[in-house]
């Protein structure tokens, strides 16, 4: 027993942090050394056997469910071993009322019993729902700060928008009358006033979405990724997507609103910065969801931000602002889909998006 000691007292010592398996096993070293301590002071006739409950209370309060069951169930059967089985002590027997103390001694036997079972029962039931409500607490805390932080980008997007109308409208009247004065510059005029336009047209997006982001529609997967894979042509037209398509998935119906299409496009271009050369769409159904796949071969997911990634800004792209995967995982998420963003076995990225179909008008 004092080696025993010895090697506790020295592992307290070291600035390991302690283990649920580590603590288990001193609370079974805490249960051998207290029925040993019984044993050789009168067993079960020990007023001090009720302190059995006390590692098993620890546990309930600590350690997993089946911890503490397995510990009960220990308890229990060192008290019994206890009834039969001790070294009996003169200041704990009553001579001449032996059918007596037996039958207090079963009853306090059934007390315990009674009181393991209620421990491990209701006090494991009460642990696990403080753990749980702590684990909601912080999902909540941590959704909080990732609102803020998207409400606070979309107030400086908003704001940028309506100032950048006044220099664009300069710009179209500038490269007008430079075109109608310089015709040998006509073909680069024309490339920048389309350009001018698409910035525009992008803006005049932005801000028709920031006033209607709350009007959903319900259509057809078909005529969501349709209208997708248009915009997408004019975008990016060097970047081919090779897709696979359940041709059952696209006539089912989904709620979207603007941003989910910005959201499939901003994920689009993070695969094909990542790997221009092979970007894969995949739109497969999943029981009363429908599961949009979209994979590349670049770097994948560096493991200092797999974590965070979709829950805060982040980026590892040179000039990246970190927002694009947290502003779309807040668009798919506010129409009650989810984003999973995985590495792939043979490099790159996999992320999935399921989004739950929509039955009614």
């Amino acid at each position: 027993m004092f080696t025993t000691h010895l090697v506790l007292f020295i592992r307290l010592l070291r600035p390991w942090p302690v283990g649920e398996t580590e603590f288990f096993a001193n609370l079974l070293l805490d249960v051998a050394f207290l029925t040993t301590l019984l044993y050789l002071t009168g067993g079960s006739t020990n007023p001090l056997v009720s302190y059995f409950l006390i590692p098993l209370i620890i546990s309930a309060a600590v350690l997993r469910p089946w911890h503490t069951w397995f510990i009960a169930l220990l308890t229990m059967i060192c008290y019994t071993f206890l009834l039969y089985r001790h070294q009996p002590l003169e200041i704990f027997s009553m001579g001449g009322h032996a059918v007596a103390m037996n039958a207090h001694f079963i009853g306090m036997w059934i007390n315990f019993a009674f009181s393991a079972v209620l421990i491990a029962w209701f006090v494991v039931r009460m642990a696990g729902t403080m753990r749980e409500q702590e684990r909601t607490i912080a999902e909540t805390r941590e959704a909080g700060l990732r609102n803020e932080q998207i409400i606070s980008v979309a107030n400086i997007a908003a704001g940028t928008a309506h100032e950048l109308r006044t220099p664009l409208a300069t710009m179209t009247v500038l490269a007008d009358e430079m075109k109608a004065q310089n015709p040998d510059l006509s073909e680069d005029l024309t490339l920048l006033q389309e350009q001018i336009k698409r910035c525009d047209l992008i803006l005049h997006e932005l801000i028709s979405e920031t006033a209607n982001s709350s009007c959903r529609r319900i259509v057809t997967v078909k005529k969501v990724f349709e209208e997708l894979l248009e915009r997408w042509s004019l975008i990016r037209p060097e970047v081919n997507i090779k897709g696979e398509v359940d041709w059952k998935a696209l006539e089912s119906k989904v709620r979207v609103n603007q941003s989910f299409h910005h959201a499939i496009l901003s994920f689009l271009h993070n695969a094909a910065d990542a790997s221009p050369e092979h970007v894969h769409l995949a739109i497969v159904p999943e029981g009363e969801e429908i599961l949009i796949v979209i994979e590349d071969r670049g770097p994948g997911i560096p493991a200092d931000i797999a974590d965070t990634l979709g829950h805060a800004r982040v980026s590892r792209r040179s000039g990246g602002l970190g927002l694009g995967v947290l502003l779309s995982s807040a668009s798919i998420e506010r129409l009650g889909g989810e984003v999973s963003l995985l590495s792939r076995r043979h490099g790159g990225t996999r992320l999935e998006i399921r989004l739950p179909l929509s039955n009614g008008a």
